[in-house]
């Protein structure tokens, strides 16, 4: 659950500075990838309805929306999620398609999002969180029976995020410092006590997104090493999701 300090913390962090690498932009396909990644392990369809939490800037949100029917938005920062609102106008996109909605899970009881969603997923949100199974279990009353939870993280066991957080303006270690400690155990374990199951997890990617985004050589090269089971712990990105029983179904 978030703290009221870390909560103000983090509005501030985020309405300050430009933030350029978590917007959306034309041609990134290293955010397509992460979502694409996403959305098949959950089996999205036309037909579903999306929570994305930690929406931000978008940088995911616009590339959901082509495996979803329609994707609620959810930040703390109403700076942030005015850039995604006017980077959706901007693509033609209604809102009835992508809805933003300010709000942290401290006070998710005080949220209205318009009914249950059929996946609630978030990229690279849970290290941020100071109780991220207190989070994942305030998520549970905006996902319906059946539904899904998905969350794509950075995998601590990986160096070069050490070298991103010192070498990125817009990252700080008193922000991101969370990816060090949080592992793929403690979040299966945190899906359990919520009562989610199946779980699974997944590790993928290799290369930055600089060298993902200039280069169609390393993006198929990313693709051979990935399935190299020397490397597979190392990988940079966990995709850890969890599925709510149905109704009436025994839980965890």
């Amino acid at each position: 659950m978030e703290k009221p300090d870390s909560v103000a913390r983090q509005r501030e962090f985020y309405g300050q500075g430009s933030h350029e690498h978590l917007r959306a932009r034309e041609h990134d396909h290293y955010a397509r990838k992460i979502v694409d990644r996403l959305a098949g392990v959950l089996e999205m369809g036309p037909e579903h309805r999306v929570l994305e939490v930690g929406a931000g800037f978008g940088r995911f949100t616009f590339d959901l929306l082509d495996h979803c029917a329609s994707v609620v938005a959810l930040d703390l920062s109403g700076r942030v999620l005015e850039s995604l609102a006017q980077e959706r106008d901007a693509r033609g996109i209604s809102e009835d398609r992508c809805r933003t909605q300010v709000g942290d899970l401290d006070a998710a009881d005080e949220i209205r999002l318009g009914g249950d969603f059929d996946f609630v997923v978030g990229f690279f949100l849970l290290h941020h969180l100071p109780d991220f199974g207190s989070g994942i279990r305030s998520l549970l009353r905006f996902l319906r029976p059946g539904g899904s939870l998905g969350f794509v993280e950075p995998n601590r066991r990986n160096p070069l995020f050490l070298a991103q957080v010192a070498c990125c303006p817009d990252m700080n270690w008193a922000e991101e410092r969370g990816m060090f400690k949080l592992g793929e155990g403690a979040v299966m374990e945190a899906y359990r006590r919520a009562g989610l199951s199946p779980v699974a997890t997944r590790r993928f990617g290799f290369f930055p997104p600089q060298i993902v985004n200039g280069s169609a050589m390393a993006r198929r090269l990313e693709a051979r090493l990935e399935r190299s089971r020397l490397l597979d712990w190392v990988l940079p990105f966990l995709l850890m999701t969890g599925r709510r029983p149905e109704e009436g179904g025994d839980e965890v």
